[in-house]
């Protein structure tokens, strides 16, 4: 059975909204807890070595890293989608079959401004990523890394949507 579109889109608004909420409360508390804060915050310059705790499990964790230069991965992201989603529009609007999102088709100009946005900001930072940053030998946790994709795939995800905001809904009252 298929989810009506307002089902899904107040799905997908939900999922977004618990994604930010959860992000943003697991660094709050991160912060706050001593052995979190020096276990799993640090990275880049600040992140010296194997990270120094008594708890063996979050030694474990904390010792798995990637290239800090892999943020150019972020970018990548970023510009795939912004471009996948430009697809979807064009597809929509022309009313093909080929629309995945129907809601698409009526994209209005903020919208569209903020598509640009995303699109030029991810294309500017993966043009720096690769060809003005110098390389390094810096390592950044796993989590962030992952939080960082998941970031703008969420991003690329709450741009889409914003031109269907259910009538009613808070934000839509707000704006």
């Amino acid at each position: 059975m298929f989810l009506s579109t307002m089902h899904s889109q107040n799905l997908l608004i939900s999922a977004l909204r618990i994604y930010f909420l959860a992000t943003s409360a697991s660094v709050l508390i991160a912060r706050n807890i001593p052995v979190l804060r020096t276990t799993f915050i640090p990275y880049g310059k600040t992140r010296i070595g194997k990270q120094q705790t008594s708890n063996s499990l979050l030694r474990t964790l904390a010792d798995i890293t990637v290239p800090k230069s892999w943020f150019w991965h972020y970018y990548l992201v970023s510009v795939s989608l912004s471009v996948f989603w430009a697809a979807q529009v064009a597809i929509c609007t022309r009313g093909s079959r080929n629309c995945l999102f129907s809601w698409l088709a009526a994209l209005d100009g903020r919208s569209g401004i903020l598509w640009a946005m995303m699109a030029v900001q991810g294309a500017r930072r993966l043009y720096e990523s690769i060809c003005v940053q110098k390389s390094s030998s810096a390592k950044m946790w796993i989590g962030h890394y992952v939080v960082g994709v998941m970031f703008y795939i969420a991003m690329s995800l709450t741009v889409a949507e914003t031109s269907t905001r259910p009538e009613g809904s808070t934000l839509m009252r707000l704006v």
